[in-house]
């Protein structure tokens, strides 16, 4: 032990005083730092720091979150199967009302003859009972068939139909509301958005995808390490404002890398199988007849089950698309197996009614809404005409919402090209474009909206008035910036904790909302069909 007098002046207490001053010179330091250096980020000797401006200091944001009960107080989801009820509110009168502006389908110049080619083709239906598609495009937003089974079951109560529509050999998502499904391991997926395998023959299905058996596939069995070298990737912008990946030969780094260990495993059969769901509603439970979508570059022999009752059916060479019917009503479960030969080109099987509407979910994730202009224009237009496709809605946005930037020319181009290829292989096809949903990030301790989504909006309406396409403001329509807070910590919530999709229940009220507009819409359409004075119909 060291004697007293032996203590260093180190080791002595700092006085409290010393510590009051130190914090006050701290203070003023980080004072003069703020009001020398500009409100941003900024890189000081290899550190980022993030400055604000005085007045922040002295007024902290405070984020005005959008509740949804301003927004949804008279919007009813109405899971009724009562076809009067669910039709009582549908009166032009009703619903021009209750909708309020934001929440109304925009048209270029206020005209509706964007969507007339589908309102012509729905009021024929009104009237006979003919069997006419929607096509739902989106991204993951539509996934587990969330918004357009709501909105399926809506269309089918007021104008007839059955069924879930067209479904694809494989699921991503494997949560589908309105159907079961499962398929052998050999399928291999071509498709026109993500990093999936492409076609050079063009030949995409309706889904924007194509499903080829092959007979095997390959297992993972285990893991391996070796020595490999990592080469220097840049990231380089074009002229277009399009990335790229530059790899950088000459700099490498040698490291060790765990790599995958695959076995070929054969396949007894290649098969699809598809089974109702119990939670979706009666009618879209009700199967009526069922139809293959394919394409074949040789006689394909195939057996089809339906309900345990088996059969063969001969897929004849057809090139680039066919249609044939594979039963008739479906009660519970259908499955269609191959044995051997060469795959066809599996681009759905529609499972529906004979009459009314069908509706049919196609969610993408991870694509922005491009990729359209690589489907065959000839195989588009045939597949639309061969299955009464009257309505495309394309829902996406929010997988351009991460990394803001400052402008979307580049976007609107790209999504430009879509709709322009979309309208170019049919140009009697209605299209209706939907912005982006809001989307939050964490900034500090609270949740608040990415800047960019008006921006990424206004990108696509431009697109879609361009085009001569209607546009829907989901943005607005869910209560603009900062609504997606309030829709997450709704009781119940109405979205999910990743502040970017929709629950189950409030998929139904954006499903609802869209319904709405629709009819409001359509009811127009057929109130300016009406008999004038003069006796004269006005379109």
């Amino acid at each position: 032990m060291r004697n007293p007098s032996e203590i260093n002046e180190s080791d002595k207490p700092v006085k409290p005083g010393y510590i009051l001053l130190a914090l006050v010179l701290l203070n003023l330091m980080l004072g003069l730092a703020v009001i020398l250096f500009p409100k941003g980020e900024r890189n000081i000797l290899g550190i980022d720091l993030k400055f604000v401006s005085p007045y922040q200091l002295t007024h902290p944001d405070t984020v005005q979150f959008i509740h949804p009960d301003s927004v949804l107080a008279d919007v009813s989801v109405v899971d009724s199967n009562s076809e009067q009820s669910m039709i009582a509110n549908d009166s032009l009168e009703m619903l021009e009302k209750r909708l309020p502006a934001h929440r109304r389908i925009i048209f270029k110049d206020g005209d509706i003859s964007a969507l007339t080619s589908f309102f012509k083709a729905l009021s024929y239906t009104e009237q006979t009972g003919k069997l006419i598609r929607i096509l739902h495009y989106g991204d993951s937003q539509l996934e587990g068939d969330r918004i357009s089974d709501y909105l399926r079951n809506r269309l089918q109560l007021r104008f007839g139909g059955y069924g879930p529509g067209i479904v694809l050999p494989i699921d991503v998502s494997r949560s589908r509301i309105s159907i079961r499904q499962a398929e052998s391991r050999d399928w291999t997926k071509y498709a026109i958005y993500g990093n999936r395998k492409k076609l050079d023959n063009k030949y995409y299905g309706i889904g924007g995808s194509t499903y080829r058996f092959e007979g095997s596939f390959q297992e993972k069995i285990g893991e391996d390490t070796v020595i490999s070298k990592i080469y220097h990737v840049d990231t380089l912008r074009t002229e277009n404002d399009s990335v790229v990946l530059h790899v950088d030969s000459a700099v490498f780094v040698m490291d060790t890398v765990i790599v995958p260990i695959y076995e070929t495993k054969e396949v007894a059969e290649s098969w699809l199988s598809y089974r109702n769901a119990t939670r979706s509603y009666p009618r879209v439970r009700t199967i009526k007849q069922s139809r293959l979508i394919y394409a074949a570059e040789e006689p394909v022999l195939a057996t089809v089950s339906v309900d345990g009752k088996r059969k063969s059916v001969i897929l004849r060479e057809s090139l680039p698309v066919e249609v044939v019917k594979l039963s008739g009503s479906v009660e519970k479960k259908i499955t269609l197996s191959f044995n051997g030969g060469v795959s066809p080109y599996i681009y759905g099987i529609a499972l529906d009614g004979d009459s009314g509407i069908a509706v049919d979910n196609f969610p993408m994730r991870g694509s922005s809404g491009l990729g359209f202009e690589l489907i065959d224009r000839k195989l588009l237009n045939l597949m639309a005409s061969e299955l009464d496709v009257k309505l495309i809605i394309m829902q996406f946005g929010i997988n351009v919402i991460p990394n803001p930037r400052n402008n979307y020319g580049f976007f609107e181009r790209m999504f430009n090209a879509q709709l322009k290829a979309l309208k170019a292989a049919n140009p009697d096809l209605s299209i209706l474009v939907i912005g982006p949903s809001d989307m939050s990030r964490k900034k500090g301790d609270q949740y608040m909206s990415y800047p960019n989504i008006p921006l990424i909006r206004d990108a696509m309406k431009n697109a879609a008035m361009k085009n001569e396409c209607a546009f829907w403001d989901l943005y607005q329509a869910m209560g603009g910036e900062n609504s997606m807070v309030g829709w997450v910590q709704n009781d119940p919530p109405l979205a999910n904790l990743d502040y970017t999709h929709f629950s189950t229940k409030g998929a139904k009220f954006v499903s609802e909302m869209l319904y709405e507009a629709l009819i409001l819409e359509y009811e127009r359409y057929k109130q300016s069909l009406k008999v004038s004075e003069t006796g004269q119909k006005v379109q």
